[in-house]
């Protein structure tokens, strides 16, 4: 983080969003990954006003605004030359922009025993079905004024759903069978896949919140050896 930016500075020169990209998709996977990153600052940083991603297409235009977001997503930043196109189109729009790319988006399934908060009929051959998606994401802020990078970090997030489903370890006549790798995670009955978007939402109010101002600061990690 440039040690020059202030909470002041954020909240007289307001944040435009220029988009959420993941590598290599299409861009029917941007706007719901958007309206997270929207909403999240919303929460958030209540004190800085924030210039939508839809603002922001108004005023480059569509197709400028797709050419950019591209760029992006594969260079996984911004050129001088596009922060000065940008910054020449939202002069007096906003000061600070934001963008931000998936590096890195990992579904895993796992079970754990169900227990009486589960139900009232806890039973050995059931066990509470987890499907989990894990992403990383880079987070960019650009000041448009001085033209530069002035914050860039990474973060990890994920999200979960569970539901009750048949033990991937199963007995019949006294012996144990090991039904995982024999049997897709789908039929077992493990639960959808969460939306992308809910895995974001820890590292976009991580975000929010490292920023100069905010009223919760982010949590610092752990010490050296502890997990």
């Amino acid at each position: 983080m440039d040690p020059s930016l202030s909470e002041i500075d954020l909240r007289q020169g307001k944040v435009a969003v220029l988009g959420v990209v993941k590598y290599q998709e299409p861009d029917q996977v941007r706007p719901p990954l958007i309206a997270m990153l929207e909403r999240t600052w919303r929460e958030e940083r209540k004190d800085v006003p924030l210039v939508t991603a839809d603002s922001v297409r108004q005023e480059l235009g569509p197709e400028r605004d797709r050419k950019l977001l591209l760029a992006y997503e594969y260079q996984g930043s911004l050129e001088k030359d596009e922060i000065a196109e940008i910054a020449d189109s939202l002069r007096g729009v906003a000061r600070y922009l934001v963008a931000a790319r998936i590096e890195r988006d990992r579904t895993r399934n796992s079970t754990r025993g169900i227990n009486s908060a589960d139900t009232t009929a806890a039973r050995s051959d059931y066990a509470m079905g987890i499907t989990g998606r894990d992403a990383r994401v880079s987070v960019q802020l650009y000041d448009l004024l001085r033209r530069v990078l002035v914050v860039s970090a990474r973060f990890e997030g994920s999200s979960e759903n569970e539901k009750p489903m048949l033990s991937p370890l199963r007995r019949s006549g006294g012996v144990t069978l090991d039904m995982r790798g024999a049997v897709p995670p789908d039929e077992m009955g493990y639960p959808g896949v969460p939306e992308l978007a809910l895995a974001l939402h820890g590292p976009f109010q991580s975000f929010a919140r490292m920023l100069p101002g905010a009223a919760t600061p982010a949590a610092l990690p752990p010490p050296a050896g502890r997990r």
